[in-house]
């Protein structure tokens, strides 16, 4: 069985961080990626995978791999977080394939149980 791998596409690495306890704890393999090719490089590699993608920087960009990743990589879970309260973002992250849009009003704390509840097998 291949080990998961956690990739977290983002500019500022603080969603990296808030997740790095997780990670030890349940043995994923934790990755900061900030290019689109590479990104789709380690999803093409296989094996169960989460996507944590940040939005609200590049947008174009940022919705483009979105739609990639749901289209590509079906069976990853690809979850979308972003800075601020925008419903027709949120909207658009859904209808692209997210499984999982994280805009306030929600706490960013969120996250890390978030993504334990896509990680495969045992839960908790």
């Amino acid at each position: 069985m291949q080990q998961t791998q956690v990739l977290v596409y983002e500019s500022d690495s603080k969603l990296t961080a808030g997740l790095n306890e997780l990670a030890h704890e349940r043995g994923f393999r934790l990755r900061e990626i900030r290019q689109e090719k590479a990104c789709v490089n380690l999803l093409r590699r296989g094996g169960p995978a989460i996507l944590v993608l940040k939005v609200g920087r590049d947008l174009e960009r940022e919705l483009r791999l979105l739609e990639r990743a749901c289209w590509l990589f079906p069976e990853t879970a690809v979850i979308v977080v972003g800075d601020t309260h925008y419903p027709g973002l949120a909207g658009v992250a859904w209808d692209l394939g997210a499984r999982f849009v994280l805009f306030p009003p929600q706490p960013l704390e969120l996250l890390p149980e978030l993504v334990r509840s896509f990680l495969p097998g045992k839960r908790g």
